[in-house]
């Protein structure tokens, strides 16, 4: 008992000693070959937790790695030592005379000293272990002219551990393109390691600037020892030119713009409230999918026009941006008559030739007829046919007063088989006509038995401000008594039929714009619903 008290008394007298009074620097080898890693250790004679030797100025003449920590504390005859100490990995990438400098903890420091580093005689040097190559497309640039900048790591040895640096340029937006690429290939006979990536760079003002080249710092194995490998791609001068001052529209700066168009339902004549639709398709090269302006038509009298939201998208293609977008109008004819639809046309800057060229798609003229197939009557009938009916009325000649009498004396039993063939005929195109307006009713029966849509449901929601309930709604509806929505859209007023566009552009894109759900569904209400009973009648004349 009396003992372990006086190791306790010795312990508490030895505090004040065990403070930190001494820090020292050290290598494991002095000279150290270039290009092969190396350990410096940092010791202090007391247990350091919250703080480290600040090595950063070892960054100037060597490759730093990770520092590891380490305490230990030994008790000899009562007396207490405590120690800890610092190991870092440090590399010398080429030979010559390095001065280790003096650290400092807690306000005691360590002896500076010199570090010798000798050439490496056995190993190959970097230049053959890993470089870099890097290419700019296009190498000369626009403002807001997208290109590609691809980065070729070639590494000749087995890596350990690996990292490399993003290519910088002030002014400019940059973004890695997709994930990294592995290939092999063969350079002046040897085989190398090939790992690709690409970035998106956008310059945003013009002038020259720097392409910093990024910088590969390695580890790899050579002849069974680890070996620092380090490379560094040559850095370049980009020249942006900026945006012409005669320049006219949205600035699109690419080497090829194409506009194409597709139409479905464009026939000779096209009936009131059948819908024709036309799809247009953007390409252009060297810009990114955001930079695509929206392709849009102007309005035509007594034409209605829905346009869909746009598809964007943009793909790399043997180091180039190929972007696309692809919109799609509807045009829904009101009134019989003839109309044309609009050329389309987007202005763009060849960054090639260096002139203003323009993208376009040719007007397109339509004929609309009523809903029944007939067009508008004219005001005054055709002399043509005047003149047909006087001919018909003219005398007939003698030759054929004499062939009609001929045909005349005929025996009238003669023409029983034909009439009896007739009759038959007549009865059978009856009948088949009979079984299929039977079928067309039943049909007719289950739509409407499988869509119970009715203008309270439109209503409710339009009270309740639900747009995708409200839309499905008058989309069932309209598919059950007029055939499609666009031919109920047709008797609706002209103010519903704008805030059913806005209802519809509310589903379809990012700004909601407000939309009057009351006059929608008002519309919805006092809209005549189509005579099924006229329709019959019609059908029986026939």
């Amino acid at each position: 008992m009396v003992r372990s008290f006086l190791y306790v008394c010795l312990i508490c007298l030895s505090l004040p000693t065990l403070a930190l009074s001494q820090l020292e620097a050290s290598v494991d080898k002095n000279p150290v070959v270039a290009g092969e890693y190396f350990m410096l250790t940092l010791s202090a004679d007391d247990t350091i937790k919250t703080t480290q030797p600040d090595t950063d100025a070892l960054l100037r003449h060597f490759v730093v790695g990770p520092t590891y920590r380490s305490t230990n504390t030994q008790m000899v005859n009562g007396v207490v030592s405590r120690q800890t100490s610092w190991r870092v990995e440090l590399m010398a990438r080429e030979p010559g005379q390095y001065e280790i400098p003096a650290f400092n903890l807690k306000g005691v420091s360590s002896e500076p000293f010199t570090l010798n580093v000798v050439a490496n005689k056995e190993a190959q040097g970097d230049g053959n272990n890993a470089f870099i190559k890097t290419e700019l497309t296009p190498a000369s640039l626009y403002v807001q002219q997208a290109a590609i900048y691809t980065v070729k790591l070639y590494v000749g040895v087995d890596l350990i551990d690996a990292a490399m640096t993003a290519p910088a340029m002030s002014e400019a937006n940059l973004a890695q393109l997709g994930r990294d690429s592995e290939s092999q290939e063969v350079v002046d006979g040897r085989r190398y390691r090939v790992i690709q990536r690409e970035y998106l760079i956008q310059p945003q003002k013009s002038g020259t600037f720097e392409l910093e080249a990024p910088v590969f710092n390695g580890k790899a194995r050579v002849n069974y020892r680890p070996v620092a490998i380090s490379a560094r791609g040559t850095s370049q001068l980009v020249d942006v030119k900026p945006t012409p001052a005669q320049y006219s529209g949205a600035w699109l700066p690419s080497e090829l713009v194409d506009l194409s168009e597709q139409w479905q339902g464009l026939e000779q004549e096209v009936k009131v409230g059948t819908p024709i639709t036309r799809t247009l398709t953007l390409t252009a090269l060297n810009v990114t999918k955001e930079q695509l302006p929206d392709v849009t038509s102007s309005e035509v009298e007594a034409v209605r026009s829905y346009a869909d939201q746009s598809e964007r998208t943009h793909v790399v293609r043997n180091g180039r941006i190929i972007a696309q977008t692809k919109t799609s109008i509807a045009y829904v004819p009101q009134e019989p008559g003839t109309y044309t639809l609009p050329a389309i046309s987007i202005n763009w800057f060849n960054t090639v030739t260096g002139r203003e060229q323009v993208a376009s798609v040719p007007e397109q003229q339509i004929t609309v007829v009523a809903a029944d197939g007939t067009k508008e009557a004219p005001s005054e009938p055709p002399q043509a046919e005047q003149t047909a009916t006087a001919d018909a009325e003219a005398p007939k000649d003698d030759k054929t007063t004499a062939a009609q009498g001929e045909t005349g004396s005929l025996p009238w039993w003669l023409a029983l088989p034909g009439y009896a063939l007739w009759l038959l005929t007549l009865l059978l195109w009856w009948l088949s006509h009979k079984r299929k307006k039977a079928q067309a009713v039943e049909q007719s029966q289950e739509s409407t038995a499988s869509a119970p849509v009715k203008v309270g449901d439109i209503q409710n929601a339009a009270n309740r401000g639900d747009a995708k309930a409200l839309y499905q709604a008058i989309d069932i509806y309209a598919k059950s008594h007029y055939g499609n929505i666009d031919a109920w859209l047709a008797l609706w007023p002209q103010d519903a039929v704008q805030e059913f566009a806005k209802l519809r552009q509310s589903l379809y894109s990012t700004s909601a714009p407000e939309v009057d759900y009351n006059r929608i569904a008002k519309a919805a209400a006092h809209t005549p619903r189509p005579s099924h009973k006229q329709k019959a009648e019609l059908d029986s004349l026939y």
